[in-house]
């Protein structure tokens, strides 16, 4: 009885494993430790690894950016320096006002207020960041991917008009696994 109640606590996040190792995704820095934050981290590597920005937009490495009030420690370390692309990741902690413009990617905390999202959304509106967060409203509120929990494993949902209004393309591949695509003609 006892190894049942272990397995039912550890499901979601086994299940979160598997489905993206029999995805192709690259978990690595999940395998270290079953944690929502560990799965986040390597979903975040994973979508710098298949979206494509405009020619010319990067002119060095990737830089995920991430806001102060994102629950990170050693999980964001596994992927700092890591390839994506053939370009080494970066991780910056940004604060709201801060230029994003350096940032392929920001990640949007659901611990962030919505009226900071909405701000760090307005700041973005312009440029070629991907924008991500766990934040159930996300796409509502003009967001690209949201990832969501669903208590068996994490999922996520892409807002497409939004992503291709920035000059982003995501791969066909990431957009098969999505659990939902607004905006899929």
């Amino acid at each position: 009885m006892r190894l049942l109640s272990t397995f039912d606590r550890l499901k979601p996040r086994l299940i979160a494993l598997i489905l993206a190792i029999g995805l192709g995704l690259d978990t690595s820095a999940a395998s270290t430790a079953n944690s929502e934050q560990a799965i986040t981290v390597a979903f975040l590597y994973n979508f710098l690894k298949f979206t494509e920005w405009p020619e010319g937009t990067i002119t060095g490495d990737l830089m995920l950016c991430v806001t102060n009030s994102a629950v990170f420690g050693e999980e964001l370390d596994a992927i700092s320096g890591r390839l994506a692309q053939n370009k080494t990741v970066h991780i910056k902690h940004i604060e709201l006002g801060e230029n994003t413009r350096e940032c392929q990617l920001l990640f949007l905390p659901r611990e962030e207020k919505p009226v900071r999202v909405r701000e760090w959304l307005k700041n973005t509106a312009s440029t070629t960041t991907l924008t991500v967060s766990n934040m159930g409203e996300f796409l509502d509120m003009g967001g690209m991917i949201v990832l969501i929990d669903d208590n068996s494993r994490l999922q996520f949902e892409v807002n497409l008009e939004r992503v291709k209004s920035s000059g982003l393309r995501l791969s066909a591949q990431l957009l098969k696994i999505a659990r939902d695509v607004r905006g899929k003609q």
